[in-house]
């Protein structure tokens, strides 16, 4: 980057002394960023891990968790990772994560969340849930946020949960899935890993199906088409209990 903006600085008939200044800073500031985004990982990585060790079994006791896993999602290894479910509670993505075995969770480490807009807005609302994942789920100018943000921390390999539904449906009604998922999908090749959680009978069902990813032939479907062939697996799981 510097060995390119010195070569500019013959090629470009702007005083050499502005070049230099906008070399240092543009040096700089991307010192900065790539420095926060390491903080910001390790954050969310130590909080996520902490959550889990401490709190987990209280979760499943507290919320009288039961938990059903398919044999692949026992002993997960590092991939491309996007968690999709349905969504019920505010509590959803941490009960969800606390059925997993220790080193599938690590595997997925670190995880994070899209989260509507609305519960980011305040400082105190972002200090919280962004220390253990959240981020946008809408597009925000100059934000990592919405499903661009989600490819780009994807790319720093970073684990994604995501509700089609986009918001809680806690009645199990029919919703529309948006098309966040499948927008992903077709990007990227994400091992995609569907969940169910119910509260039924003061218990709480969370089953995880078997993991998958998008073949070829299906990423070239029209995105509400491949949003319900990737939701549906989800519907399904609720449907075997």
């Amino acid at each position: 980057m510097i060995i390119q903006s010195i070569a500019q600085i013959t090629s470009i008939s702007r005083p050499k002394y502005l070049i230099i200044l906008d070399i240092v800073i543009d040096n700089f500031l991307y010192y900065v960023k790539t420095k926060r985004e390491i903080l910001e990982v390790f954050i969310i990585r130590s909080v996520l891990l902490s959550t889990y060790i401490i709190a987990s079994r209280i979760f499943r006791l507290y919320f009288n968790v039961e938990s059903k896993l398919h044999k692949e999602v026992l002993n997960l290894k590092p991939d491309r990772y996007l968690i999709v479910a349905n969504h019920r509670s505010a509590v959803d993505p941490y009960l969800i994560l606390a059925t997993l075995p220790f080193n599938s969770f690590k595997s997925l480490l670190p995880i994070r969340f899209f989260t509507a807009n609305i519960y980011l807005k305040r400082w105190w609302q972002r200090f919280f849930l962004m220390s253990f994942g959240s981020f946008r789920a809408y597009s925000v100018e100059s934000k990592v946020s919405g499903v661009k943000g989600g490819l780009y921390l994807s790319d720093m390999g970073q684990s994604l949960l995501i509700f089609p539904e986009g918001k809680r449906n806690r009645y199990n009604s029919k919703v529309e899935p948006k098309i966040g998922a499948a927008y992903l999908a077709q990007r990227r090749d994400f091992m995609i890993l569907p969940v169910s959680i119910d509260y039924v009978n003061k218990k709480t069902k969370v089953t995880w199906g078997k993991p998958f990813r998008i073949n070829d032939r299906l990423r070239t479907k029209d995105l509400n088409q491949l949003t319900r062939i990737i939701f549906n697996r989800v519907l399904k799981l609720s449907d075997q209990r």
